[in-house]
């Protein structure tokens, strides 16, 4: 293991050459080791050729060895990853990581998603939803006993298109509001009187499409709350690096999305 500095100076982790000890590739990929073993092909191609070395000479049966070998490798340095076959597409000659069908579906989802969670969160800015709005929440999850809450977080880090209603695909409710009760309630398994929850996404707010409810192709029944007294809200409040900062939502999009392990 090696380290490089990049264009800002930041130190990262490469490889060193076991044939050039150079940095930034290996062996299978020197072009000194490739250029190297051009020349020895010619030389002992030479040798061969000027001296007249009998069948059963063991030089000559020494330099054929080498020449043997010298071809061997710089064929497999020509055809490496010729033969290889993709982990995501299938396709013979790239990996996973080269692979253009990949970066194509990675950029796309990349853009639907960041698409989807602007547009949702300017929704609830338009409301007025977000930490410090005052709502009602089903506190035992069953449609009755709704109490008062203070929002403290709008969570965004899972949000996709299948938590976008449709018209014609399935979709399901996106956990990620986290409330404060105004007064702890008492807990229906019988523990600690409880002072925070959590629940769905309204999902109003990722209708950004504005389909109307009667055309969904489902209504997910997710315990949601509803929005009592709103507050001034802007994009800082909802969004964060995290959950809309392109390097990171583009690692969360490969790891859940296009390419989940």
């Amino acid at each position: 293991m090696a380290y490089m500095t990049d264009e800002n100076g930041n130190y990262k982790r490469t490889v060193r050459c076991g044939h050039c000890y150079e940095k930034g590739h290996n062996k299978s990929a020197c072009p000194k080791r490739k250029q190297d073993l051009k020349d020895n092909i010619e030389r002992y191609t030479q040798e061969l050729a000027e001296n007249g070395w009998p069948e059963d000479d063991w030089q000559r049966k020494n330099v054929e060895r080498y020449l043997r070998h010298s071809k061997e490798q710089l064929h497999k340095m020509e055809t490496r990853g010729q033969n290889r076959k993709c982990g995501f597409c299938g396709e013979v000659g790239h990996t996973r990581r080269t692979c253009t069908e990949r970066k194509r579906q990675v950029k796309e989802r990349l853009a639907e998603v960041l698409d989807i969670r602007k547009r949702a969160a300017q929704r609830m800015m338009d409301a007025g939803f977000g930490p410090g709005a005052l709502i009602s929440v089903d506190h035992n999850l069953q449609g009755q006993d709704a109490v008062m809450a203070v929002v403290t977080e709008v969570r965004f880090d899972d949000i996709r298109k299948s938590h976008v209603p449709s018209k014609d695909d399935y979709f399901q409710g996106a956990h990620g509001i986290r409330y404060q009760y105004l007064v702890p309630k008492e807990d229906r398994w019988g523990g600690s009187p409880r002072t925070h929850g959590n629940c769905y996404f309204p999902v109003d707010f990722l209708n950004v499409d504005d389909i109307p409810q009667d055309e969904w192709y489902r209504n997910p029944s997710n315990d949601s709350c509803e929005l009592i007294s709103p507050v001034s809200v802007s994009e800082d409040n909802l969004l964060t690096e995290h959950t809309i900062g392109k390097k990171e939502v583009e690692k969360w999009v490969i790891n859940n999305i296009v390419d989940p392990k």
